[in-house]
């Protein structure tokens, strides 16, 4: 066997490999600078729909406005959800998903806020998922996993924590109750999952920080007489 060419095929196999690792580097590059600047509008929408909602803290009567206001903001960020469904392979989604991690955590926060502001209950993951016009799993296009919708709920409890605080501030002595029992559910409810993810346990300790917090304020409100002691989320 002729030693040379044996050296020469394993220089061009090598050759051969690195350049399909170049091209597939390159390949995922330009891909992620065309997700970065429908991202960066994505998370920049989402942000100010978040704060048309924290609007709520200063009047917590007002919450009709400004679901409203929110909710206006929903088909440009609907738009944009779908300009980035398109960018990448719809296999590849996990590759990325460091990338938009943050702001699907945002988008479950922005989706449960409105959606318990209108009806005091908690979104469901094919309410969220219709509510953004996504797919409920990666397979079939853009998503927010369940570990994101859970870090959402987690910053949707501190959102009503301080909203259970502010309501009473502002004359409002009913809220803090509904939003007490709500909070206790919801703690209840995550007590029940086995959380692997190091981040969303250590989010959860804030939970039982805001269940705390919330019953704090509902016991105020009960030595001054301000509501029934027999009411739910008194005790």
């Amino acid at each position: 066997m002729d030693l040379s060419l044996s050296e020469d095929r394993a220089v061009e196999d090598v050759r051969c490999e690195f350049g399909k690792m170049k091209n597939a580097m390159e390949c995922e590059q330009e891909i992620r600078s065309a997700i970065r600047p429908i991202l960066k509008d994505l998370t920049n929408h989402t942000k100010e729909a978040v704060a048309i909602l924290r609007a709520v803290h200063q009047s917590s009567r007002n919450t009709a406005d400004l679901t409203q206001a929110a909710r206006a903001r929903l088909p440009q960020i609907q738009s944009l959800l779908k300009q980035l469904g398109t960018v990448y392979p719809s296999e590849w989604y996990h590759r990325y998903h460091d990338m938009w991690r943050n702001t699907c955590q945002n988008l479950s926060l922005l989706g449960s806020f409105i959606h318990y502001l209108q009806t005091g209950t908690l979104i469901r993951r094919n309410q969220l998922a219709d509510l953004l016009e996504l797919s409920i799993s990666a397979d079939d296009g853009f998503c927010i996993t369940l570990d994101d919708m859970l870090a959402g709920f987690l910053d949707l409890a501190s959102e009503l924590s301080r909203l259970a605080v502010n309501s009473v501030v502002h004359g409002d002595v009913e809220r803090p109750v509904q939003i007490a029992a709500f909070i206790n559910e919801m703690n209840s409810a995550f007590q029940l999952l086995n959380l692997k993810n190091d981040f969303l346990r250590r989010r959860y300790d804030g939970l039982k920080y805001d269940v705390r917090k919330v019953e704090e304020v509902v016991y105020d409100l009960s030595i001054r007489g301000l509501k029934n002691p027999g009411e739910p989320g008194s005790g």
